[in-house]
């Protein structure tokens, strides 16, 4: 028999009957043969992996059938329910009506007729999308009916617009505010900024932020993305990551095992007294100098640590006053925003707008400026005074328009490399139209 083809009930006869024979031998090959205590024979492990399996088949036949028959009811009683809500909802607005009308009345003033307020009754578009996700995620393939399936498994079919049985004919499609790839609706995920994200590309931002903090928390159009919107598109494996991650980002002094093999996050449950244990490794590390734990006296000075502060003024690196870490600025004004969120100068370290330091310096200026050039002449070799003339206006506009919200961009053509993630692009970036920043697609989405 052809599994893709068979309906509903004959896979649970089928899985059913396969049960009863699996429990039966299971029965006689149990606990027969010599062994060690505990021990399993390969036949008997698997007969056990084969029941789970089975199993867990068979729930997915009966969840298919109550999603099934929930948006069926709902579909055909909708009609009436939503009639009997507006007639609800109109007799309670005019007896108010009337009330007040009565109460004008006997105060001797001009009555004053009002319109019935309209009700919203059924919510038509975002209960028939609903239905829709009910009546086609994880039950049926717009191609085949018949065959169950895990969600991970009815997110990653090919796409397709091919007719379906049933009343719904053409799947409704989303583009992917990303790869601007065409999914059918039960395949993105949706976001209050109303863009759609495919799970490919959603797995991707998830498992970046996982060693880049500058993406947590994840976001499109500066708004965070909650992760109940987008769970049923990722595997439980990156979502039990993600849990963990977030739990580090979200801590302001965070702490490492001192180990340096490990380097752990300790989380503030593994802290007591200033000192953290190591969940992995059970290695005792200090939270104020972050070296191994020396309980009873003060913290002895950090050779490794002296030698990196040396560095950093050497460097011109900027310590964050938040999370410790290092900063070294590649590009751009003295404004910094630290992977932890902290705002900072970075000419002096102090809290952004405690001090009067220049929002830029001579250097880093000009050489914006003669980027932003640069990338205007497409390669053209300018005559020096032009030049001048353009690095000198350049700069005076970053000089105003350093504080921007990206809000309006214009495409890059050609080759350019993405001022945020540092990657290359063969074929356009998007330039912020007052500020000039030139980032990518995700960047642009999941970045700022």
């Amino acid at each position: 028999m052809d599994l893709e083809t068979a309906d509903v009930d004959t896979l649970k006869t089928m899985i059913e009957l396969s049960l009863q024979d699996l429990n039966e031998l299971q029965t006689t090959t149990t606990g027969k043969g010599k062994r060690r205590d505990g021990e399993q024979t390969d036949l008997e492990v698997a007969i056990a992996t084969y029941i789970v399996e089975l199993s867990g088949f068979n729930q997915l036949l009966l969840d298919r059938t109550m999603c099934a028959s929930i948006a069926d009811a709902v579909r055909q009683d909708a009609a009436a329910i939503s009639e009997f809500v507006r007639t609800e909802e109109q007799a309670r607005n005019d007896h108010h009506m009337a009330s007040a009308l009565n109460e004008e009345a006997d105060n001797g003033a001009q009555p004053e007729v009002r319109p019935s307020k309209p009700t919203d009754g059924f919510t038509e578009s975002q209960d028939d999308d609903f239905l829709d996700k009910l009546s086609a995620i994880y039950i049926s393939d717009p191609e085949k009916e018949g065959a169950a399936e895990s969600s991970a498994w009815a997110a990653s079919r090919p796409r397709t617009t091919s007719p379906c049985p049933g009343p719904k004919v053409v799947a409704a499609m989303r583009e992917c505010v990303i790869c601007t790839d065409q999914y059918r609706f039960f395949e993105v995920a949706t976001f209050p900024c109303q863009h759609h994200m495919c799970q490919t590309c959603l797995t991707k931002l998830f498992t970046d932020l996982l060693k880049d903090q500058t993406l947590f928390p994840p976001r499109c159009c500066h708004q965070p993305i909650s992760l109940d919107k987008c769970r049923f598109l990722l595997e439980p494996e990156l979502v039990g990551r993600f849990l963990a991650k977030k739990l580090e980002y979200e801590t302001v002094n965070q702490t490492y095992c001192s180990r340096p093999t490990c380097s752990l996050f300790i989380p503030q449950q593994a802290i007591t007294l200033d000192v953290g244990t190591c969940v992995k490794c059970r290695q005792r590390t200090c939270v104020v100098c972050k070296g191994q734990a020396h309980v009873g006296t003060d913290c002895p000075e950090d050779s490794a640590t002296k030698e990196v502060l040396q560095l950093a003024g050497t460097e011109g690196w900027m310590r964050c006053y938040s999370c410790k870490r290092m900063v070294d600025l590649v590009q751009g004004c003295n404004h910094i925003t630290c992977p932890c969120g902290a705002q900072f100068c970075y000419a002096c370290g102090q809290a952004w707008k405690k001090c009067n330091c220049e929002v830029w310096s001579e250097e880093m200026l000009a050489a914006q400026a003669n980027r932003h050039v640069n990338r205007d002449a497409g390669g053209r070799r300018l005559p020096e005074p032009v030049r001048q003339q353009r690095v000198a206006a350049a700069a005076r506009h970053l000089i105003v328009n350093h504080q921007c919200h990206h809000r309006d961009w214009g495409m890059l053509e050609g080759q350019h490399q993405c001022e945020l993630c540092r990657d290359f692009l063969p074929a356009y970036l998007y330039e912020c139209r007052q500020c000039r920043l030139a980032v990518c697609r995700s960047c642009r989405f999941q970045r700022l």
